[in-house]
């Protein structure tokens, strides 16, 4: 099942072939369904995990292709999930100026076959796999938007943003910058305290996450203060007010950065391979930095195995994911986190 524009629920399979499918104002969304609850969900913290992500989680090489660095192909989302136990995806996103729906694509012409092309048919297989398997972890969905913001018009351009996303994610699946910072005076504040919140409160759920830097970010966190009104988390550094994850993808040349950021309670995704030629050559140093670093998120072009070579990231002892090395508690385990058999009712 599928959510579609307002919250009308459509009893389909997710497919980027599918027609849009608009709205009816007069349907409301269905109720809420309560995600199955996990043993220590009342004392373990989002930020204790370590889990699967996927780089371009929508890509497909391209059939004539010739770079070796795009020379991978992913599940669709919901069989990443389902599959190869991925928790963190990340999507280019683009705006067609013609229509003005998102679209989720590499490269316009040299390489843009993608296994969901409208960023809400992406986002429906997100939602749906989440509806249909409450008791996972909470989902992350990395943006980075590749179009510049329009000038004198950026906040139209993020209104668009967020009524495609809200147009899609259930209100109560969602979690908001707002919800965490709660009564804080930032979200900053929060992460110098306790942290993310317990994952009772998160699980079953999905955040959005701002891969970009500079002046999207700028823009996007009312100049680098908070994100007020917003629905993404800004990647940032443990100074920032409005920061609660993290981007930083070397995890050997970052591994300090990173140890700060855990050390700060943010979310952190880092990557366990950027050249796939490093891959063909097996070498798997930025894989075992990655895993030892902390990061709570670490991202591949390769997350099951291909027969083009032996590399595959694996989360060791993953059910999928793991307790975090560096910042779970001591009573941590895989299966408190999520635990297979407790995925579906």
């Amino acid at each position: 099942m599928r959510f579609v524009g307002l919250g009308a629920l459509v009893l389909t399979a997710c497919t980027s072939s599918q027609p849009m499918v608009e709205p009816d104002p007069a349907q409301t969304w269905p109720p809420w369904r309560e995600p199955i609850a996990h043993p220590l969900d009342d004392a373990l913290r989002f930020h204790e995990v370590q889990a699967k992500s996927t780089h371009n989680s929508y890509h497909l090489e391209k059939p004539d292709n010739d770079l070796v660095d795009w020379a991978y192909s992913h599940l669709p989302l919901a069989q990443q999930f389902d599959t190869q136990g991925v928790r963190h995806i990340e999507l280019d996103v683009r705006r067609d100026t013609t229509t003005g729906a998102f679209e989720v694509f590499h490269l316009g012409l040299i390489d843009e076959e993608t296994t969901c092309r409208q960023f809400t048919v992406c986002l429906e297989q997100v939602a749906s796999w989440s509806w249909d398997h409450p008791g996972h972890h909470p989902l992350v969905v990395q943006l980075e938007i590749k179009d510049a913001f329009p000038p004198g018009d950026e906040e139209s351009y993020i209104e668009a943003l967020h009524d495609a996303i809200e147009s899609v994610i259930h209100p109560e699946q969602l979690i908001t910058p707002a919800e965490i910072r709660g009564d804080a005076a930032s979200l900053g504040e929060v992460m110098a305290g306790d942290g993310w919140p317990t994952l009772g409160e998160l699980r079953g759920r999905i955040l959005f996450t701002l891969d970009d830097g500079g002046e999207k970010r700028r823009v996007y966190t009312h100049d680098l203060t908070s994100l007020e009104g917003r629905l993404i988390f800004a990647a940032g550094s443990p100074s920032d007010p409005f920061a609660a994850v993290a981007v930083i993808n070397d995890p050997v040349s970052g591994a300090d950065a990173i140890a700060e950021a855990v050390a700060a309670h943010l979310l952190v995704r880092t990557r366990a391979d950027a050249d796939v030629a490093d891959v063909l050559a097996g070498d798997t140093t930025r894989r075992e930095a990655a895993l030892a670093s902390g990061a709570h998120f670490v991202t591949t072009d390769f997350p099951g195995p291909v027969d083009a070579h032996d590399y595959v990231l694996e989360i060791p002892g993953g059910t999928p994911s793991r307790c975090n090395p560096v910042s779970a508690s001591a009573d941590c385990t895989a299966v408190a986190l999520e635990d297979p058999a407790r995925l579906t009712r």
